[in-house]
């Protein structure tokens, strides 16, 4: 007979050993001596247990738990290269500046935090108005890019407006009365352009970031040198703007995203040199790094 099986044979016959004496004191000493047992067998039991099963102490459920369970990464993944779009004017095209637009830092600084690498096609084009981007975005291989894309970054707006009177009485606040039409124009085009984007992506996991201007026209110093009517004028239709954006960006389910307080301030009148181009009307590398850490903090 294996001397495994006769080692449990015995045991089962030490424990009817025990179960009978168990029974005889139960009928001879009362309750009492019956609790006093049962905790006696249930320690003498586990003691039993552990040291017949194992030679060192048994880890405990939650222990083992812990170490069969697989852990969850501390950082988010993405599968395959996060792909990122940029359309607009010449300001995320990062026209006069020799420097990497804001598309691209934005982009690759959330491609990181995702744990994978980036994949930027900046579409922007310097000059491009609100209507021309609708006509760039019936193009097949623009849609074609926006529709693989995870991220889509917009900044689009500023050419609509005419610059040669912005220091006209007329184009003053509160009534903008010069640029009024051109706004009343611009509202259905800044919503259809999100809308075909929208439509493009086809229910895709994305996010769409449009973005304001800290100022639709000439800013900082090359601004204030044209005047106090100028630099009023600019930022009051600057904020008009703004607000048409952001406005849009609500009723497409798209994030707004501010760059006016980041440059100017909450008040508005932080002189922005520092963050523009030579021309006063571009962003600067500065710039463009402020403008990508505002989109950053949009993403997270």
């Amino acid at each position: 007979m294996p001397a495994h099986a006769a080692r449990g044979r015995r045991a089962a016959t030490y424990t009817l050993a025990g179960l009978v004496v168990a029974a005889v004191l139960l009928l001879t000493a009362g309750p009492q001596a019956a609790r006093a047992l049962g905790r006696s067998r249930s320690s003498t039991t586990t003691s039993s247990t552990t040291t017949t099963t194992t030679p060192t102490a048994a880890p405990s459920p939650v222990s083992a738990s812990v170490t069969t369970t697989p852990t969850p990464s501390a950082s988010p993944t993405h599968s395959g290269p996060y792909r990122v779009v940029g359309l607009g004017d010449s300001v995320p095209a990062a026209s006069a500046c020799d420097c990497t637009s804001y598309v691209s830092l934005a982009g690759r600084a959330e491609a990181a935090r995702l744990g994978t690498t980036a994949e930027v096609s900046n579409l922007a084009e310097g000059g491009l108005t609100t209507a021309g981007l609708l006509d760039q975005l019936n193009q097949a291989s623009v849609g074609r890019k926006i529709a693989a894309a995870d991220l889509v970054i917009i900044t689009i707006g500023a050419n609509d407006f005419d610059t040669g009177s912005v220091a006209d009485g007329s184009c003053s606040a509160p009534d903008l009365s010069c640029f009024q039409s051109t706004l009343r124009q611009q509202a259905p085009q800044l919503d259809e352009v999100l809308k075909k984007v929208n439509t493009l992506l086809d229910g895709r996991t994305a996010t769409v970031e449009i973005t304001g201007y800290w100022n639709v026209f000439l800013d900082g110093d090359v601004a204030a040198a044209r005047g106090d009517g100028y630099v009023a004028n600019s930022v009051a239709l600057t904020k008009a703007e703004n607000a048409q954006i952001a406005a849009a960006a609500k009723d497409r389910a798209a994030t707004y995203v501010d760059i006016f307080t980041p440059f100017k301030g909450s008040s508005g009148t932080r002189n922005d040199t520092s963050l523009l181009a030579a021309d006063g009307d571009h962003p600067s590398a500065a710039g463009h790094r402020k403008i990508a850490k505002a989109l950053e903090s949009a993403l997270t």
